[in-house]
């Protein structure tokens, strides 16, 4: 039998409102958080169910201090819509009528609710092959189009993201090209999406099970659709502490926000990234500067955690957790010096001052960033200076972003690659006390770092890491706003709401969204791109890599209830391979969320039962 599709979405609306939905609202639907659903695409696989949405109502499931997100679609025809906007009302409890509510942008102790427009960016050329993926075989199966991935707050700037959204006709949107600007053709449909962040309480006195909420649609100031919500609170605690460390760096961000002092910029910054269970470091004053025991005074709340908590403003995970990594210099800045006398008295005064001030931080030299073949003599001469000094400072290790190197293997303690680990190296190398990490991405062994990479990308590689059992991922760079200085822009600021190209090549090739997870709340380079904020704005790449963070500590719950050969049995189910794979060859892992979300499912049962 033919289905008649017009007549579905006029009874769909007859569920979703009381009344029928506006002319040019053709559908609300919703879907988890591990998809991107392009502008344009409106036969989306998720949209008739997925992992939280069976077509009339929205389940949630999570713990005690976990950040539960999910999405909401709002599709019109061509025509686009005026003054869109989403509310949540706060959740109750069925049973004895507690309501979980508090401050949103704070995440309050007994919970909250935060709600984002989508912004989309346009991408007509792919990221070439070798650009964080091996070959065309592991590329990004959907390399362009209108992509969303900046989560604007709904207090931006009225038509720069804020509340109401206005969702212009499809005729009117512009294309970007480098040779030309032209009008788009028109499209039978298109979408809006809004993203959803819920932190649900620790707070001990709300009782666990199920709470009921609704998800209210508006157009034009009128209702046109509800969707219920049910939200399953489990009687457990996610960790405050993370056993699974994502270590990200960030620069330039002082200077979008010159009405902010230094402090209150680096509060800022810190503040996002622990509630998205990241750990910003190496972009501050300790980090770039000569030993200096006042810096670091100041700097040690931040180390052992007391920065983060209520009494300086700080809700929500992690808090009174400090950082786990400090680098001394970052991509081989000179912090130590250039001669070996000099360096190893640098040395043994941050050895001294960390064994006494923050000896369960590891702390180590950022020698040099990716060296080739040239650099090996200086390498070792430098690390030689540390290694064969008879002073603490021998204790402070040394790392580069490079693959285990024979020819280094006595002088590097810290070994990162940018497309995995050496798997087979590895058990010596840890044997030796050693470390092995990864960073950025690289399919098809872990997610790339692009803007058309699938959402899932960035949350698998927590789950590679639990599986390989490494315990560092490293991001290059967060908020690269401005253009690289290996490229022809060199240093100039980028439009990053509008150009998708975030990293350029002298050949001008690039690499779309590489280096960007946060994006500027405000921006006085370009005063039209300014959301009016004074706060980083996240990203759906950044709310993938705290899922994938968060699935990790359910894995690690598990683990202590089931034993890790079963956690490791069911997780392979969705990541058959990872660090193993060939670099040439396809993905193997999952790049839809449900099938993510099927296996977090079970991993909380386990904790249930």
């Amino acid at each position: 039998m033919r289905v008649n599709r017009g007549l579905c979405l006029i009874l769909l609306g007859l569920v979703l409102a009381p009344g029928f939905l506006r002319a040019e609202i053709r559908t609300v639907w919703a879907v988890n958080d591990g998809e991107k659903v392009y502008r344009f695409d409106t036969d989306h696989p998720a949209r008739g169910g997925n992992s939280v949405w069976d077509g009339r109502t929205i389940r949630l499931r999570g713990l005690r201090n976990e950040v539960v997100a999910f999405q909401v679609i709002v599709e019109t025809d061509h025509r686009g819509a005026e003054n869109l906007e989403v509310a949540v009302t706060a959740p109750v409890h069925q049973a004895s009528g507690a309501v979980m509510g508090g401050t949103p942008s704070m995440y309050g102790p007994r919970g909250g609710v935060e709600v984002f427009s989508q912004h989309y960016l346009h991408v007509e050329r792919p990221t070439p092959a070798g650009w964080f993926f091996g070959s065309e075989a592991s590329a990004p199966p959907r390399p362009t189009g209108w992509i969303p991935d900046p989560l604007i707050p709904s207090s931006a700037v009225r038509g720069r993201g804020g509340f109401p959204v206005t969702l212009p006709p499809a005729g009117e949107r512009i294309v970007r090209s480098d040779h030309e600007m032209a009008i788009a053709p028109p499209v039978p449909a298109q979408n809006q999406g809004f993203w959803v962040d819920i932190y649900l309480p620790r707070d001990p006195s709300l009782p666990s099970g199920l709470y009921r909420s609704e998800v209210r649609v508006a157009a034009g100031g009128v209702e046109v659709a509800r969707l219920p919500l049910e939200i399953q609170l489990v009687n457990a605690v996610m960790p405050d502490e993370n056993h699974s460390t994502v270590w990200l760096y960030t620069s330039n961000v002082g200077r979008y926000y010159p009405n902010l002092p230094e402090e209150e910029v680096t509060r800022m910054v810190k503040f996002a990234a622990q509630r998205h269970r990241i750990e910003v470091v190496g972009g501050f004053r300790a980090h770039r500067a000569r030993f200096d025991s006042r810096i670091l005074e100041e700097y040690r709340p931040w180390l052992d955690g007391s920065a983060f908590t209520p009494a300086h403003g700080y809700y929500g995970p992690g808090e009174g957790k400090g950082e786990s990594l400090f680098p001394v210099g970052m991509y081989g800045s000179p912090v130590l010096g250039s001669a070996r006398e000099e360096v190893r008295e640098q040395a043994d005064r941050w050895v001294e001052w960390f064994e006494r001030n923050a000896p369960e931080v590891l702390y180590f030299w950022y020698l040099v960033d990716e060296p080739g073949r040239s650099y090996y003599p200086w390498i070792r001469e430098r690390a030689g200076w540390i290694h064969q000094h008879a002073g603490p400072g021998r204790r402070l290790p040394v790392f580069i972003t490079r693959g285990y190197t024979e020819e280094l293997a006595g002088d590097i303690d810290i070994w990162c690659n940018y497309n995995g680990v050496d798997l087979e190296r590895m058990p010596g190398i840890l044997a030796e006390g050693k470390h092995y990490w990864f960073y950025n991405g690289f399919r098809p062994r872990y997610g790339a770092v692009l803007l058309e990479a699938e959402a899932v990308d960035f949350r698998v590689n927590a789950w590679a890491k639990y599986i390989h059992q490494v315990p560092v991922w490293f991001l290059w760079e967060g908020t690269h706003w401005t253009h690289n200085h290996q490229g022809p822009k060199g240093h100039l600021h980028q439009r990053v709401f509008s150009e998708p190209v975030s990293f350029l090549s002298w050949s001008g090739t690039g690499a779309n969204g590489d280096g960007i997870v946060f994006y500027p709340g405000r921006n006085p380079f370009y005063p039209e791109e300014d959301r009016g904020v004074n706060d980083l704005i996240g990203s759906i790449r950044l709310k993938n890599i705290r899922r994938g963070q968060q699935d990790y500590e359910l894995m690690w719950l598990a683990e202590r209830k089931v034993g890790r050969e079963q956690v490791l049995e069911l997780v392979r189910t969705v990541v058959p391979e990872s660090l193993e794979a060939d670099l040439k060859g396809p993905v193997h892992w999952s790049q839809r969320g449900s099938d993510f979300d099927r296996v977090r499912d079970r991993l909380l049962d386990w904790l249930e039962e």
